[in-house]
């Protein structure tokens, strides 16, 4: 579904990505891990169009080079940002709806909140709230919410466990297998690295920008370098 060839890419004046080259197959979960400055949120970044590169993006073969972000959103790529980047004062309905805009003409664009209230039911219960009340938790939920709206078929995932109490994470990332059990491939960039690994097929390890290491998830966490390196262990 998704291929970067030898992509480069600046960030605020420094070169954040180089030469990176992944892919990313229908139906995948695939996990970018590395350490905080790898150039993971810029990778993310990159693929939605936010920010310039050089090399080779496609997504179902076709090229993502000068497309808007906006088009992009519209083709089916769907971006959670890392600290989720909500309207901290409108309601939680209003937030999702506003997920819906890029497919504002179409008579099915809010369909995908049956999807939403059966991953989050804690977000119909709480429409009326203004975002800014909700726990960091339930933010997060809004986020893939509101990005669920867009309808993707690739969903990018920014640290969404950052900033969530221990005892809700495991619901997001419960929650992320079950997105790609219901046909959206995922591409998931996550500080908890060892829960990233556990629910991904394939990973990425990044470094200083560039792709050191790939393959299988469970081959990367249990690769004694990546784990005194990245987990800790």
């Amino acid at each position: 579904m998704l291929r970067l060839e030898d992509v480069s890419a600046s960030y605020r004046g420094l070169k954040a990505l180089q030469g990176v080259s992944l892919s990313v197959a229908k139906g995948e979960i695939v996990a970018v891990v590395g350490a905080n400055g790898a150039g993971k949120s810029t990778l993310l970044k990159a693929i939605a169009g936010q920010v310039a590169t050089e090399g080779l993006i496609e997504l179902d073969g076709k090229s993502l080079a000068r497309v808007p972000a906006h088009e992009i959103t519209r083709s089916g790529v769907g971006l959670v940002p890392e600290g989720r980047r909500l309207f901290p004062r409108l309601s939680v309905e209003d937030n999702l709806r506003l997920g819906a805009y890029a497919k504002r003409g179409t008579p099915d664009r809010f369909k995908p909140l049956d999807l939403v209230f059966s991953l989050f039911p804690r977000l119909q219960e709480r429409l009326a709230q203004r975002a800014e009340t909700l726990s960091g938790g339930e933010q997060q939920m809004l986020a893939i919410g509101r990005a669920l709206m867009t309808q993707p078929r690739l969903l990018m995932l920014d640290e969404p466990s950052q900033g969530i109490m221990p005892k809700l994470v495991d619901d997001i990332l419960a929650a992320v297998t079950r997105i790609r059990d219901l046909g959206v491939t995922v591409l998931l960039v996550e500080q908890r690295l060892a829960e990233a690994l556990e629910i991904a097929d394939r990973a990425y390890v990044l470094q200083t920008g560039r792709i050191v290491m790939s393959g299988r998830a469970d081959e990367i966490a249990a690769d004694s370098g990546v784990r005194r390196a990245y987990l800790g262990m």
